[in-house]
């Protein structure tokens, strides 16, 4: 690595590091402010706030990591250009991608960080940030209630409410089941259970009461226990449960793939992990991104103003990956779309920038 490189590349990894560190400490005061009162039940000390404010902080950096990024390339390549580097090195044949090379092997690092944080990090400080809001004795203990209305799935000729999910999916509570007729013209047996557990690669229901409907009369058995035979995964059904940011990206995908090849359609573990696949390379779009936005023009305007640029970029990077995300959710767009676009997009504002640059 010559001089210049390593010039380049030990100030973009000092600036970006810096503006993470401030953002996260902006983030963890905020999170201190709101969080003072605590969650209205249980024991809330100024210890408890302190660590349950920590416990989110991996969550916030892997949101920031690409804004502390882009804004770490505009001020250390505007640092330059206001001492006139960036234009000896233009006038000494640099083109703008070689110039970008060694800012770009910060942004690798910040990717690698990214994944690091999504698959080892977050899965334990998320839970743990969770049971200690709630007050529970450990993360993921008890049980997620799935509202008034419960959790609404279909298999096969089945139409299940769960009404709550526990242990990783493997405990189910308050089930009601319907078997529907060919067509959906009809019901022809309703079954109801106080809980559903999976042991050994089956499903037991207990507590059970079986309604078998004829036009002739609804007869009525009662059993303790009896075999459920769906092919539910727990995971499938704790992807229900759990905020996508806990899992990591094997289980995303064996969610994912149970969703598309069942009876079951969930837009969200879907989009969930395409974001977890391309969100960590968003850095590099925009480091692509200020680079040209300041070699175009290293003697105008002035570092707030790039800076203040930089963050109406990240603001509507993040805008437009929000809208497009629930849009995907409704099912406006399938959730690949949802995640590229924004970043195809940008790519392509880069690439033009490049060009007349």
């Amino acid at each position: 690595m010559k001089r210049a490189d390593r010039l380049l590349f030990r100030g973009m990894l000092l600036y970006s590091s810096l503006l993470l560190v401030m953002l996260l400490t902006l983030v963890y005061i905020a999170q201190l402010v709101a969080k003072s009162s605590g969650p209205g039940h249980g024991v809330w000390s100024m210890t408890r706030l302190l660590s349950y404010a920590a416990l989110q902080l991996p969550d916030v950096a892997y949101d920031v990591i690409p804004l502390a990024l882009l804004l770490g390339a505009l001020v250390w390549m505007s640092i330059l250009s206001g001492h006139s580097e960036v234009i000896a090195l233009r006038m000494s044949g640099w083109s703008v991608w070689r110039l970008e090379q060694p800012l770009l092997l910060v942004g690798v690092l910040g990717a690698g960080l990214m994944f690091a944080l999504g698959e080892w990090v977050i899965p334990v400080t998320a839970p743990a940030a969770e049971a200690m809001w709630t007050n529970t004795d450990a993360p993921g203990a008890g049980f997620h209630n799935m509202g008034a209305q419960g959790l609404w799935l279909r298999y096969g000729a089945q139409i299940i409410q769960i009404g709550a999910v526990g242990d990783g999916g493997k405990v189910l509570q308050d089930l009601h089941l319907a078997r529907i007729r060919q067509g959906m013209v009809g019901v022809d047996a309703m079954t109801t259970a106080s809980e559903a557990t999976f042991k050994e690669g089956h499903w037991s229901l207990h507590d059970v009461q079986f309604f078998e409907i004829t036009p002739d009369q609804i007869r009525m058995t009662r059993v303790a226990e009896m075999p459920w035979s769906v092919t539910l995964h727990p995971a499938t059904l704790r992807s229900f449960a759990h905020p996508t940011r806990t899992m990591t990206l094997p289980t995303l995908w064996q969610s994912y793939q149970a969703l598309q090849s069942g009876a079951l359609s969930m837009n969200r573990v879907a989009l969930a992990f395409w974001r977890r696949v391309s969100y960590p390379w968003v850095g590099l779009v925009m480091i692509l991104l200020a680079v040209p936005f300041v070699t175009r023009n290293p003697r105008g305007g002035n570092l707030a103003a790039r800076v203040m640029a930089g963050l109406v970029l990240g603001l509507g990077f993040h805008f437009l990956t929000e809208m497009s995300g629930y849009i995907s959710v409704s099912g406006g767009i399938p959730p690949l779309a949802a995640t590229f676009l924004p970043i195809a997009l940008f790519a392509a504002i880069a690439g033009v920038l490049h060009r007349f640059t």
